[in-house]
């Protein structure tokens, strides 16, 4: 038995025997203990002995087909590029990804900044409540071209038509 606490390796000895028992050559330990384990292993496949073990698998490796294993350097290196030119692919298209998170980040930005200078230029041009001057700008607009819609232009451009014609032909003389 082997010990656990180094006493008995450090002392020589590694395992326990009994007192009556002549204690063998280091050599012949050694045999007897890898003899031993083969055994075991052996009994435990269901053979008899580590002799009879290794001729079973002697027996079986004789009967075993021998197969050229053909590894095709090409295609395993073709394999390889591919395999490295994909990771590439996949390198660019993480590279791309933060490139277009960039730049919509930097086009938030500059939409941000354009509303505020133009809110800065309403405020600078027109004082307080920018934005409710121009709507009442175009609400006065509107009203106005309501206005002159109604209003009889065309009897009015018919009565001076032969005026405006007139100025014009002195103009010319």
């Amino acid at each position: 038995m082997a010990s656990t606490t180094g006493r008995d390796a450090i002392e020589g000895m590694d395992e326990i025997r009994d007192a009556s028992e002549p204690m063998p050559a280091p050599d012949e330990r050694k045999e007897t203990s890898e003899q031993e384990k083969a055994d075991q292993h052996a009994k435990a496949e269901g053979f008899g002995s580590e002799a009879a073990y290794e001729d079973y698998l002697h027996a079986v490796a004789e009967d075993a087909p021998i197969e050229e294993v053909v590894v095709d350097i090409e295609r395993a290196a073709a394999r390889e590029e591919l395999e490295r030119q994909i990771e590439d692919v996949r390198y660019e298209i993480g590279n791309l990804r933060a490139r277009l998170h960039n730049i919509r980040h930097q086009a938030g930005s500059v939409v941000e900044e354009n509303i505020r200078w133009a809110d800065a230029s309403a405020h600078a041009q027109l004082g307080d409540y920018p934005w409710l001057k121009l709507s009442g700008a175009m609400l006065l607009a509107f009203f106005t071209g309501k206005a002159l819609q109604r209003l009889p232009f065309g009897s009015l451009m018919t009565a001076a038509a032969p005026l405006l014609i007139a100025a014009a032909r002195e103009r010319s003389r």
